[in-house]
C-alpha cells in the first residue's frame, strides 16, 4: 500500500493505535504502552521548553525512503 491509500481506507480511521508502513508497503501496527506514552510526553515537554520559535508535535506521520513511519515526538 501507499500512504495516502492507507489514509483513504475506511477500515483504518480512527485506530486506537498507531500504525506505520514498511518498505514494502506492508502495515505495521504499534502497541499503546503507557510507559512510552510517559516518555513521550516528557520529550515533548523537554523540547518545547528549549524551543524558541517552531511547534513540537506527537504522532507524526513521516516519510521515508522506507515507507511511512510515526515518530513519537517531532
Amino acid at each position: 500500500m501507499r500512504w495516502e491509500e492507507v489514509c483513504e481506507h475506511k477500515q483504518l480511521q480512527d485506530l486506537p493505535f498507531k500504525i506505520e508502513l514498511n518498505k514494502w508497503g506492508q502495515i505495521v501496527m504499534s502497541p499503546v504502552k503507557i510507559k512510552y506514552s510517559f516518555y513521550q510526553g516528557r520529550i515533548q515537554r523537554l523540547l518545547e521548553s528549549l524551543l524558541n520559535t517552531g511547534e513540537v508535535m506527537p504522532e507524526c506521520a513521516i516519510n521515508t525512503s522506507d515507507g511511512v513511519k510515526v515518530a513519537d515526538v517531532v
